[in-house]
């Protein structure tokens, strides 16, 4: 009895798989169209039809819109040379990149988030590779002495010798981003790149401590900023990252 069972549930199983098969790959379409559909609406201006970043408003600035073709993308919780995760790109789509042309999408609704996110990951076969997908790095709390001035203030002063040896020959003494080092960079898009200025409010990775320390500690994929993580260690990626906080701000935003 149990093998007769077991014999018509197979038989159910391969007769439907057809089905679900198609079932998917309908989704995947509808998905992706649905993603094409927005991106042209709201992306394609800037990162281009193809998503080459040449789009009609890429013309003449300075920081030139990505390009989704090779697969590299800045802002990550994974690895150096690893994918992001989906909950990256949500991440930059949502808040945008300050200082430069991305403005944050809060209006776009959750299915075409997700939709246009799997329109993205269609532009490169890097998406393809499963070597190059990793789960997030997982990283700290912000420290509790972060909300106390005293402590704080105390942090910051042992992040300052940190800041001159590992950071202040790109972006400078006073986060200005003309450190000695700064002149003749380049991405690995071909673009001249000037190393962020730490000494304004709004950051490019995020404003908030966690969104710094996540940078410091992980790098920037195609850019020179590699990931310190392992050379520096938690505690003086905090002490480093209250240093920034405290750099006199900038009087050009």
């Amino acid at each position: 009895m149990l093998g007769r069972i077991q014999t018509a549930l197979g038989v159910v199983l391969l007769l439907s798989t057809p089905a679900l098969q198609a079932e998917d790959d309908e989704e995947d379409i509808r998905l992706y169209m649905q993603g094409r559909y927005v991106f042209q609406r709201n992306c394609a201006v800037c990162h281009g039809r193809m998503g080459r970043g040449d789009g009609e408003l890429a013309k003449g600035v300075t920081i030139k819109p990505r390009t989704f073709r090779k697969g590299v993308f800045k802002f990550r919780s994974t690895p150096m040379g690893k994918l992001p995760t989906d909950a990256d790109l949500q991440r930059t789509i949502r808040t945008g990149i300050s200082g430069s042309m991305m403005p944050a999408f809060t209006a776009l609704s959750a299915a075409d988030l997700r939709a246009v996110i799997a329109y993205i990951k269609q532009l490169s076969p890097r998406w393809d590779d499963v070597a190059l997908k990793a789960r997030p790095v997982e990283l700290p709390a912000v420290p509790d002495w972060f909300s106390h001035a005293e402590q704080h203030e105390k942090h910051a002063r042992a992040g300052r010798a940190t800041f001159k040896l590992h950071c202040a020959s790109c972006h400078g003494e006073a986060g200005e981003g003309d450190g000695s080092a700064a002149k003749g960079l380049a991405d690995v898009w071909g673009d001249p790149i000037r190393p962020a200025k730490l000494n304004v409010a709004h950051h490019r990775s995020g404003d908030s401590p966690s969104d710094l320390f996540r940078s410091v500690a992980l790098g920037l994929d195609g850019t020179p900023m590699v990931g310190f993580l392992a050379a520096l260690g938690e505690d003086k990626i905090w002490d480093l990252i209250a240093y920034i906080e405290s750099l006199p701000p900038s009087q050009e935003q």
